[in-house]
């Protein structure tokens, strides 16, 4: 190994410092390496003698970059995402970095980023209250970039190495400013009123009423994952929607019959905090989900070849125990019959997917019609809860019911202070003195 030696540059600023030594001759010719703009020759040296160091080990030279992790970003998309993947996908990665990476990272130097640091920030995340598939993109987004970024020499060793997402917790900030309510039992008879047996809406209130699911679980559910006999019904996903701008009016036709079908689709993933589980369902819902499979048994029968069919990418997950082998972030839903056909629990008279945008005119008429302003999907799972804590059921009965990971949010669900709980209270205090 040579030495690495100093020279000096004179420029407007005044005099910088630039390291330099040889490398591996090309051809018989000798070759040299070199870096400037140190403002000392310690700086200099202590720099050549790392970068020598580093080329001895690994036979290359590598520079540290100077450059923001926000230009790095737009560099990887432009230089080697859009060599090999989809639109759609780097869409999704484009989405992750401008709301998630650049505003926490962006401003750093890419030589500065350690692996500290990134775990600090997928700890953010997941205090923030984003899902765990939504973390899990953005961990595979930063090991990708990373990974690519000392390929290329641009910094020595990847920081994004076995990070860690946090599973077995709760997030410490709070997703939701204003809390959700409990709703009275005759206010829930007026809803269901409102949207009764037949309609749409009525199974998928029920779910949430009767079951606690929340909008994504319940919207989620296959004729698969219900066990009537048994009365019990599987959680093993969620649904949520991915925005694709990107389509063109063919791809909107072919995939979904129409150019002015909407801008993205529905896709099925881990359900939030990796919460399988199997729950009971009540004598009712079990006549009520029976009565609805054996109406979609005729409809399909009636309509033959004009039944809307469904079918995902990857086989999905069932029986209610988190799987060894994890599913794929996103194993999109669609109606192209070339994949695997599914039957979605919720569907309209001709098998048409309900989605979940359906809530947002459920809420709607729950707000207006019926002047109940409070009311949200989420508030369903609240009032399950409070109910089964009337009744005497156990917290850890609850907790396993809702998909919590312990039971400090199972308290907050409970924490809501009703007629029958307060007539207990009162009874009870009538009766500790006696």
């Amino acid at each position: 190994m040579g030495d690495v030696m100093i020279r000096s540059r004179k420029r407007k600023t005044g005099t910088v410092y630039e390291y330099y030594f040889e490398i591996a001759p090309v051809n018989g010719t000798r070759k040299w390496t070199s870096k400037g703009g140190f403002k000392t020759k310690k700086e200099a040296k202590e720099a050549g003698k790392k970068a020598q160091e580093l080329y001895e080990k690994a036979g290359q030279v590598v520079i540290p970059s100077e450059m923001s992790v926000s230009d790095f970003f737009d560099l990887w998309i432009e230089k080697d995402c859009r060599m090999d993947l989809k639109e759609v996908t780097i869409a999704g990665y484009e989405k992750k970095i401008r709301l998630y990476i650049k505003p926490s990272l962006g401003n750093y130097r890419l030589k500065a980023i350690t692996k500290p640091i990134l775990q600090d920030f997928i700890k953010e995340l997941f205090n923030k209250g984003l899902s765990t598939n939504t973390i899990s993109s953005v961990k595979g987004i930063l090991t990708k970039a990373f990974d690519y970024a000392a390929d290329n020499q641009y910094i020595a060793c990847s920081p994004a190495v076995k990070l860690k997402i946090p599973i077995n917790q709760q997030p410490k900030v709070p997703t939701r400013s204003e809390p959700h309510i409990y709703i009275p039992t005759d206010k829930m008879s007026e809803i269901l009123n409102r949207f009764p047996e037949g309609t749409v809406n009525h199974i998928h209130l029920q779910l949430g009423y009767r079951c606690g699911l929340r909008l994504g679980e319940a919207f989620a559910l296959t004729r698969a994952d219900i066990n009537l006999d048994k009365q019990q019904l599987e959680v093993n996903r969620q649904v949520q929607w991915y925005q694709d701008k990107t389509r063109s009016s063919n791809q909107k036709r072919l995939e979904n019959g129409s150019a002015k079908a909407g801008d993205g689709y529905w896709y099925f993933s881990e359900p939030k905090f990796r919460s399988y589980r199997i729950i009971d369902i009540d004598n009712e819902l079990t006549d009520l989900i029976g009565r609805e499979m054996e109406k979609q048994d005729k409809a399909r029968a009636y309509y033959g070849t004009f039944y809307k069919h469904y079918y995902v990418e990857v086989p999905l997950i069932c029986g209610g125990k988190r799987p060894e082998k994890l599913p794929p972030a996103m194993n999109r839903l669609s109606d192209n019959s070339g994949m695997i056909e599914i039957q979605p629990l919720l569907v309209r008279e001709n098998g048409e997917y309900i989605a979940p945008r359906t809530m947002q005119h459920t809420s709607s008429v729950i707000h207006h019609k019926l002047a109940f302003t409070e009311f949200d999907y989420h508030s369903l799972r609240h009032t399950h809860a409070t109910m089964l804590l009337e009744k005497g059921a156990d917290m850890v009965y609850i907790q396993k019911r809702l998909g919590h990971v312990n039971l400090s949010t199972t308290n907050i669900y409970t924490d809501h202070l009703t007629d029958t709980i307060q007539t207990r209270g009162f009874s009870i205090l009538n009766s500790m003195y006696k």
